[in-house]
């Protein structure tokens, strides 16, 4: 799998493999164990907005990538990514999730 976040060839057809070999069984079938998809490391990541972050434009984030869920803390030294809003505005101290496309980190959810 590339960096941009892209299916590989292979990845798709071991997909398509899996989803015809499901179907193939029928509903009465027990359950498939699936093997586990690769995607590229840090695919997603949890930031948090320091300031209103305006639709339309980049902002660097702090990224909360330690601790454990509900309790996410900032490692040290702090890492940053800076991503593109292109869906709407979020205010400031709001928690945001951002995805890898293309090469580049992109607003994914807001919290209201």
């Amino acid at each position: 799998m590339n960096d941009a976040g892209m299916f590989s060839k292979r990845d798709a057809q071991r997909i398509a493999n899996t989803v015809l070999a499901h179907e193939r069984r029928g509903t009465d079938s027990p359950p498939v164990k699936y093997p586990t998809m690769r995607t590229p490391a840090g695919a997603s990541k949890l930031g948090r907005t320091a300031s209103a972050w305006t639709k339309g434009t980049s902002k660097v984030l702090t990224i909360y990538d330690q601790g454990t869920p509900l309790n996410e803390t900032t490692s040290t030294p702090a890492t940053t990514v800076t991503a593109y809003n292109k869906f709407a505005d979020v205010a400031a101290g709001k928690w945001v999730m951002v995805s890898l496309f293309r090469g580049e980190w992109y607003l994914t959810a807001a919290e209201c």
